[in-house]
């Protein structure tokens, strides 16, 4: 089966306490409350400064191709609480990367390593992906340990470009294989 058809396959999943789902125009509340706070964004795209921002932000970013973006829904609450998503997925080799954020209020729960540790299996076992890449800002030590708790190593850190701000920034490179993953 080709990556496109298992990730169409694979758009609802879930996880001990989250539900894993394509985003709809619906989650644009929830999608503000996380956009139009800096805190939230730190280390991810500017804070939106106004609702119809947010909302063209939501449609061009997470809508519109849906495959492999997945909203991040905490099934106590039914609140969309985040996103993790492939970014530069390259069928051929069956790489990919993975970004990912998460709510502020949500922070430190354990939340987003229970929905990273999901992905990986899912993406070695139902996709077939052969390796996984995480890029971290270095400051950003809780989304180190993300990588860290969810099997992936440190292969690099570097300087580079923030895509948004485009100011130098430092930079850790995460990885995983699917040879080195723990199959439990």
């Amino acid at each position: 089966m080709d990556i496109w058809t298992e990730l169409g396959r694979l758009a609802f999943w879930t996880t001990e306490r989250l539900i894993m789902r394509p985003f709809t125009f619906s989650d644009s509340d929830d999608f503000w409350a996380i956009c139009s706070n800096p805190q939230n964004l730190s280390f991810i795209f500017p804070a939106q400064a106004s609702r119809q921002e947010s909302d063209c932000l939501l449609v061009h970013y997470f809508m519109m191709s849906p495959l492999g973006i997945w909203a991040v829904e905490d099934q106590e609450t039914g609140k969309m609480i985040g996103a993790i998503r492939f970014e530069k997925l390259n069928p051929v080799t069956r790489t990919t990367e993975i970004g990912y954020f998460l709510h502020r209020d949500f922070w430190g729960r354990g939340y987003m390593t229970e929905c990273l540790q999901n992905l990986v299996d899912l993406s070695f076992t139902a996709m077939d992906l052969q390796a996984l890449k995480i890029i971290v800002h270095k400051e950003n030590a809780a989304s180190r340990r993300v990588a860290q708790k969810s099997g992936f190593r440190l292969m690099r850190e570097f300087k580079g470009s923030d895509r948004y701000s485009h100011k130098m920034r430092n930079y850790t490179e995460y990885q995983i294989l699917k040879g080195d993953y723990d199959y439990e």
